[in-house]
This record gives C-alpha cells, structure tokens and sequence, in this order.
C-alpha cells in the first residue's frame, strides 16, 4: 500500500514536472499550424494565379486566331469566289502565324450547302472531302458570330482538334464558314511555356469537361473525361478545392474559366509538396519534446523522494478532516508541510462550528425559495436543472420531477434558445457573473409566453464556475401589451398618412379638370364627407351586423362621385362585428393604395369587386376578388410595405384566411377567403391569445 501510494504522488510530481514543457510544445505546434496554414494559402494563392495566367495566355491565342481568321472571311477573293487565291493567301496566313510549325493550323471553308471549297492540308485542285455534321456551320450562319468550338475528332484524320469557325459575310448575309483547326499540342506547349514546378500539374479542359491539353503525359490524356471531382466542383468562374489528379495523386486544385471559351484551366498541386515542411517541423518537435519530458521526469523522481513521507503524513491528516473528527498535529520536518498541518487543525475547529450554522442557514433558504412569488432554479454547468421551486414548476405547467435533469432551454426554440444558450456558455466561461434576457417560451398545454431571466454564476474561491441561479420572471402580460401599443401607433401612423395621400388626391380629382370654383369645392366636399363616413364606420366596433356591400361603398364612394369608377358585384353578405371592422380595415388599405398607385390615381382608372358565398359546415366561405384597371402599369414591387403587412396580418392572423396578391401589368388583384361562423370565432380566441 505504501508503495502504491508513494507511486500515485510521483505520478503527481513527474505531471508537474511535465506541465511547464506542454505550452511550450503547443506553442510549437501552433507556430507549425500557422506555417503550414500560410504555406497553404501561399500554394493556394499561386495556384489560382497558375490558373488565371494559363487561361489567359489560351485567350490571347484563341484571340489571335479569331483576329486572323475574320480577316481571312474578310478576304475579297473569298467573297467573290476566287477560291484558288484565298487559298494562296491562306498559306501565307499560316506560315506567317507560325513560320516553323503552320502545320499545326488548318483552314477549311465551307458554303452554306457544307459544300468544302478549300481546305489547306490538301494541294490545290486536289478532290475536298464532304463533311457529315454542319450543325454548328448552321449555327454560325445563323448568329453571324464566331464560335470556338470544344475538342472534337477531325473526321478525316481521326486525331483530335480544336476548330474556330467565323462567319464570312457578303452584303450582310453569311455565305460561308471558315474554320481554323488546331491541334491540341498547340495548347500542351503554351502550358509547358509557363515554366510551373515539375510536379504540378496543369490541364486545359473545354466546356465538356473533355482535357484539350496536359503539362504532363499529353498524349495519354487528350480527350479523357476530366475527373469527377473537377466536374462537381468547377462550375463557377474560378475556385481552390481538394482533389486527385489523373494518376490519383492527392492536389490542391485551382481553376479559372476563359470568358471567351468557356474553356477552364485547372492546376493541381501534390499535398506531399505542401505537407512535406509540415511533416519535417512535426519529427523535430517531437524529437525536442521528448527529450526535454524524459530530463523533467528524471529530475522529478529525484526531488519526490524527499517529500513523499510528509506528503502522505498531510494526507492521512486530510482525511480525518473530512471526516469530522478532531486533527491531532503532527511534526513532518518540512516547514511548509507543518504549516497546512496547523491550518488543517485549526480548521478542524471552525469548521465543526460553520456546519451548524450552514444547516440552520440553508433550511431557512430553501424555505424562501419555495415560498417567492418569482421562478427560481438551480443549473449546473452544462445547463441542466438541479432544483427548481414551485413558481419556476408552475411557469411552464411541468412538475418538478419533470424538470430536474432538463436543460433550461427545454421551452424555448428559434434565436431566444440560441442566445440564451450561448450567454450561459460565456458565463459559465467566466466571461461576466450575471445576464438578463427576455425570451419566449412554450408550456407544456401549448401555450406560449414571455419571460425575463436574470442569470448568476455561482464560483468557488478559484474562480471555477459550480452553478447558476435563474430568477425568471413572467412578463407575458406586458408583452402582449407593449406588441399591441406597437401595432396600434404603427397603424395610427400609416392610418394618418394614408388620409393625407388621400386627401391630397381627392383635391387634385376635383380641381384638376378646371372647373369652376364653386363646382370643383362642392365637389371635393362631397368627397371628404363621404370618406368621414368611410372612417366612421371602420370607427364603429358595437355593429350587431354589417353589410359587406356597405363596407365596400363606403370604402370606395369618395373616389366614384362622378362616374362609375367602381362596381361591386355580390350576394348580401351580413358580417359579424370582428369580421366587419377587420374587413373594413383590409378594404380601406385597398382603397388608399389604389387612390396613391393604383387605378383610382388616374382620370380613367376603376376597380371592380366581385365575392361570392358558400354555406359550407362551420360557417360560410365569403371569397372576394379586388381587381383593378385602366390604372398605371403594375410593377412587381421589391419590397413590402407597411400596407401589405397590415394585409397580411388582418386576413392569415385576424381572420385566419389566406390572402393572394397578384400584380399583372394591367392592374392589382387581390383575392381574400376567408371562413365566417364559428371557425371565426375561435379564430378570436386564437388572436386574442396571441396577443
């Protein structure tokens, strides 16, 4: 046993001896992280460059040939048919594009048949093969533009190619084809002149995702599929990602995609090129770390033997601390021992005499908590409940049994919980003692509700976090009413704007058609008392019933005074009251957006309501059209307005309908069902509780 127990403190020393040596060792790794993240990014950044160089130097190739071949299709000869000097001309082209090597470059000339007329890897006057696709000839006859074509096989040849067509034009009409071919060793040796490491590897790949050309065994590889990953991911302009190459070796990849062709370069950098410094800096860590633990350990093993026998002399003493009884001093010969040794005496003493008091205390505690009108709780470290008091069991409808061992976001969902969740994290981290949040919950019947939380961390004399008390306090009540003042002044607000537009526009109605005075201020009296009406009834909420038709001409009468600007088509409907002042309310923002946009803002704009009625269990389905015409042109607005959420909310909230807006060019329709009878009335209950 004591052999055991002298091995467990030296296990002790030899961690302590250890430990100084850890950060240095993770500084280490973190400076080696940090190498090998730049190196990274640094192959990254030149791989995307590679890229973006080899797609360049593709166009500028591809652009001379598009230059040299539209001045060939430009060619007099040509459009006039002297096809034996465009084909003398076309070999000085050639030769001139390259005086070693023309022939890499083929020019052949088609008519709008496919007919072939020249052809410069044949001799003059030799017999012309015939093509058997022209649909891309067709194509470019059509556009009048030039196309570069994907890798394709040369059907003479066999052996791959890579044609640029442009149209030559006579009097504006494309009477001919003419196509440059190139070889695809034209493009494996542009990629070769860009001077890349050897052991990267750079490809060109047309819009197929066919390889056109290879830095490294091109030939083998010339008009193979591209790999799946490159296909899953090169699908934008350019991009970095993670891959293998042909043969299967790991890369960091990079690719760039021509504007012209559509074409993309692909560069791939082996990960053992990238990962080697970092391999070589982990092995000399490792070696340094070592042999600095092994000289700690036996320094260690040589210093604990002096302190083992008083160490585990203070740890006998210890233990008859925690038992209760009474700790008999010892003398152990290390000072420093002997004086927890008299402090654990001395605690033995005091602390005998703080139990007492602590029982008395905490009993009167748990009695408080029990009895407080305010949810309290008790959440270890990891958020889960570990006491709750009645009002906190009463807050969600659980029982206390229910609770404990719950997180005490088990009520919440959506950003409350997650803020919730991550303050409590920082909290417990130590980052601040105490919080307040206000967040939504769920009882356990389905209810929801509002809370105010103020949360305290509870430490040790280390500063180590043991809990947290949650106060939580129920405020639903003043929620509600604090969205109800909102929802009202907001409405207030948009109400007094909507009038004045709508006063503004009855005026400009009356007094635009230059009519006298008298007429034009009879007239647009007439109109502010019909729209006094109009607010008055929406004003009334004691209606035993109300005629939907009435609504709907009081709404709109102030705007139709002097010819049929509207017309209402429809059954009587009687509404009851909440229905008749939502409804009043969704008619009256109609009306004012007509007024200010819509098809009441102009001399010959109407409107036209039409609704019908079901009887169907329940109640009634009142469906109503609003449609609009003859106004100004409707565009599809970007954004929405108060107007439209005031829509929304009466019709899908208010009256648990469904509302459609559509917006043709030719004027607003707006659809509204919603269902009358006893579905409304629960609808009631429903809305109040949400408030």
């Amino acid at each position: 046993m004591k052999r055991l127990l002298r091995s467990s403190i030296r296990q002790h020393l030899l961690a302590f001896s250890i430990a100084p040596i850890l950060p240095v060792l993770v500084f280490g790794l973190v400076l080696v992280w940090w190498f090998a993240d730049t190196e990274s990014r640094r192959y990254e950044r030149d791989a995307r460059d590679a890229a973006q160089r080899i797609i360049s130097a593709a166009d500028r190739e591809l652009t001379g040939v598009l230059a040299t071949a539209q001045a060939l299709a430009a060619s007099e000869s040509l459009t006039d048919g002297n096809y034996e000097a465009f084909y003398r001309r076309a070999l000085v082209t050639l030769r001139s594009l390259s005086p070693d090597r023309f022939d890499i470059y083929a020019i052949v000339v088609r008519d709008r048949t496919g007919q072939q007329v020249v052809n410069t890897r044949l001799p003059w006057r030799a017999p012309l093969p015939q093509d058997a696709n022209h649909q891309i000839d067709e194509e470019v006859i059509q556009t009048k533009r030039p196309f570069v074509q994907d890798l394709s096989v040369d059907p003479f040849s066999s052996e791959p190619v890579v044609y640029v067509r442009v149209p030559v034009l006579k009097e504006n009409q494309a009477t001919h084809v003419l196509s440059v071919a190139l070889e695809p060793k034209l493009f494996a040796e542009l990629l070769q002149a860009q001077s890349l490491p050897a052991d990267w590897t750079v490809a060109l790949i047309d819009r197929a995702d066919r390889i056109i050309a290879r830095s490294r065994q091109h030939e083998t590889f010339v008009g193979k599929l591209a790999t799946e990953d490159l296909r899953r991911n090169a699908v934008s302009d350019e991009g970095v990602w993670e891959g293998f190459t042909q043969e299967g070796f790991p890369v960091l990849a990079a690719y760039a995609r021509s504007r012209l062709s559509g074409w993309k370069a692909a560069v791939g950098v082996q990960k053992e090129t990238i990962q080697r410094p970092l391999k070589r800096s982990l092995w000399t860590i490792a070696a340094l770390g070592l042999a600095l633990i092994s000289l700690s350990c036996l320094l260690a093993l040589w210093l604990g033997r002096r302190i083992i026998n008083p160490v585990q002399a203070l740890a006998d003493q210890a233990r008859v601390l925690g038992t209760g009884a009474p700790v008999v001093r010892l003398g152990t010969g290390l000072r420093e021992i002997d004086d927890v040794d008299r402090a654990l005496s001395m605690a033995s003493s005091e602390l005998r005499q703080r139990e007492a008091c602590l029982r008395a205390s905490e009993g009167r505690l748990r009695a408080t908590q029990e009895n407080a009108a305010v949810g309290i709780a008790e959440v270890d470290q990891e958020g889960r409940f570990v006491y709750v008091n009645e009002a906190r069991c009463q807050l969600t409808g659980h029982t206390r049994e229910e609770l404990l061992g719950l997180h005490f976001t088990h009520a919440n969902d959506g950003i409350e919980l997650t803020a919730d969740r991550e303050l409590f994290e920082r909290q417990a981290a130590g980052e601040f003692g105490v919080y307040t949040i206000e967040k939504r919950h769920i009882r356990k019947d389905g209810a929801e509700g509002w809370t105010r939380v103020s949360s305290s961390a509870v430490r040790d004399d280390h500063g180590r976090f043991l809990y947290a008390v949650r106060v939580v306090e129920d405020v639903t009540e003043r929620k509600r009413a604090e969205e109800r003042q909102k929802l009202l002044i907001d409405e207030l607000n948009h109400r007094v704007k909507n009038t004045l537009a709508t006063v503004q526009s009855l005026a400009w109605q009356s007094l635009r058609q230059g009519l006298p005075p008298e007429v034009a201020r009879e007239r647009f009296e007439a109109r502010l008392l019909a729209l006094s009406r109009a607010h008055n009834l929406l004003n009334e909420s004691g209606w035993e019933a109300a005629s939907l038709r009435k609504i709907l001409k009081v709404e709109l009468e102030p705007y139709g005074i002097e010819s049929q600007r509207y017309v209402l088509a429809g059954p009587d409907v009687d509404l009851p009251p909440r229905v008749a002042v939502a409804l009043g309310m969704a008619v009256h923002e109609l009306a004012t957006n007509a007024v200010k946009h819509g098809a009441l803002s102009v001399p010959d704009g109407h409107v036209l309501v039409e609704w019908s009625a079901e009887v169907q269990d329940g109640g009634t389905a009142l469906g109503i059209t609003w449609r609009e015409a003859s106004g100004p042109r409707v565009e599809l607005p970007t954004s929405t307005g108060f107007g439209t959420r005031m829509l929304k909310q009466i019709i899908q909230r208010e009256l648990v309908g469904s509302l459609d807006m559509q917006y043709p060019a030719e004027g607003l329709i707006c659809q509204i069902s919603i269902l009358v009878g006893e579905t409304t009335g629960a609808a009631d209950e429903a809305v109040g509780h949400r408030r």
